[in-house]
């Protein structure tokens, strides 16, 4: 249930960061302006920089105190173990090949180069 609410909040955050970041003004007025950052002033008067500048941080804190709180969580349901501890030994089969299929190696160690194949005759 816990984990549920803190990754809605963290979705939720990060749209709030961008509509927040999209509505602040640029030098060039860019992106701003194209989605209304006039609207943004009249609503928060002269001040609308540092008013979406502090909501930006307080957002940011949010989310970023979300992601770690969610990342803790997700490290303690992790084991520390090998792979060899976390699957069950019977979900793995091993099948032992047939005896003859695979060609011993030469008494020196050393794998013989491939031949090139020729394409057969019609």
């Amino acid at each position: 249930m816990l984990h549920g609410l803190l990754v809605f909040i963290l979705v939720v955050t990060a749209l709030l960061l961008v509509g927040i970041i999209l509505l602040q003004k640029t030098k060039d007025e860019g992106l701003g302006l194209a989605f209304g950052a006039g609207v943004g002033e009249t609503l928060f008067g002269s001040r609308a920089g540092n008013v979406l500048t502090k909501i930006t941080i307080g957002l940011a804190v949010v989310f970023l105190v979300d992601t770690l709180i969610l990342g803790y969580m997700a490290s303690g349901k992790v084991s520390s173990g090998s792979v060899t501890d976390v699957l069950p030994a019977t979900s793995l089969p091993v099948q032992a090949a047939p005896s003859g299929a695979l060609p011993a190696l030469p008494a020196g160690g050393d794998i013989p180069p491939i031949a090139p194949q020729t394409p057969a005759a019609p």
